[in-house]
């Protein structure tokens, strides 16, 4: 199983626009719906919250606190698909679920994944796939199942559109992402962490991998990228004033960016639907205000009073 689909990244964005509005899942349907790792649970609330029988993980108080507050309500099951707390599988089975969604890879060990879980729990289970690009199919697959159309319909128009602005962005700076408070764990060119950025048309300097992993200080100055995009808040105030980090070999001062994650992340933690927020900004830059707006309430069902949005660090 391809642990890129199960990684957790970013922090805390800056900035923000006021926000207000709610949306809602399908009306009057039972809580019978189990997701198997974080992203589906994210898929089923965007979809249908009100079939939702719990997270996989509980999500921080402080996304909680951005969420409806049916958020706080549901229990934490562990994640069955793996990616979180080992499920207890005989509570699982308890509430009676009517069907167990996966929503990630689909290569043959998480198919055979479902098998077991299937056998297990005598539940359907239903595997969709994880692609980015394929948001939109997601959505509408995951309606389908849901018997929630009527929401589905519209979220997956609007994911569409966005995707393919997102797809004809103007090519960004070559970048390093540094993740975490000391900046020196990265995802590597082609992995999931930066696959927002880079279909975007930026350009990852850290070559060596398809994955996460450390470098050295050292190798990020060889590398010397035009930019530092991180979601870590400990890292922009270790960074900030910092010359090893902001000094390029050229001498220029090197641009850095702050990702939000509230209440998730805009390019993955977890990846599933809430990556669309990063493509909807970095399709548009300038003027994704309203769009951002739009699919905040649709995701999420309640927008917080203020939705950070990225921010370049001086």
């Amino acid at each position: 199983m391809s642990t890129t689909r199960r990684s957790a990244l970013i922090g805390l964005g800056g900035g923000a626009v006021a926000l207000a509005g709610c949306a809602r899942g399908s009306a009057g349907s039972a809580p019978n719906v189990v997701a198997a790792g974080q992203p589906a649970a994210l898929l089923i609330w965007a979809v249908a919250r009100d079939r939702l029988a719990g997270w996989p993980r509980r999500p921080s108080a402080s996304a909680l606190a951005a969420l409806p507050a049916l958020a706080a309500r549901l229990p934490e099951l562990g994640a069955p698909g793996g990616g979180g707390r080992a499920p207890d599988l005989d509570a699982i089975a308890a509430l009676k679920p009517r069907l167990m969604i996966d929503y990630g890879d689909t290569d043959n060990e998480d198919r055979a994944l479902g098998d077991r879980m299937r056998n297990r729990l005598e539940v359907d289970w239903r595997l969709i796939d994880g692609a980015l690009t394929l948001i939109p199919e997601a959505i509408r697959e995951a309606g389908g199942l849901l018997e929630a159309d009527l929401t589905a319909r519209p979220l997956a128009d609007e994911a569409a559109g966005l995707l393919e602005r997102w797809r004809r962005a103007p090519a960004g700076p070559t970048f390093y992402y540094a993740r975490g408070a000391d900046g020196l764990e990265t995802g590597f060119r082609g992995a999931l962490a930066t696959e927002v950025l880079e279909g975007a048309g930026w350009t990852n300097v850290a070559e060596g991998s398809r994955d996460i992993g450390r470098v050295s200080p050292e190798q990020v100055a060889a590398w010397d990228p035009e930019a530092l995009v991180t979601l870590d808040p400990a890292f922009v105030a270790t960074a900030r004033h910092n010359p090893i980090w902001r000094r390029r070999r050229n001498g220029q001062r090197r641009r850095l960016l702050l990702l939000p994650d509230s209440p998730f992340g805009w390019i993955d933690r977890p990846p599933s639907v809430n990556r669309l927020l990063g493509c909807a900004w970095l399709g548009d830059p300038g003027d994704s205000r309203m769009a951002l707006a739009s699919l905040t309430r649709r995701l999420y069902g309640m927008a917080p009073v203020e939705v950070a949005l990225p921010r370049w660090i001086l």
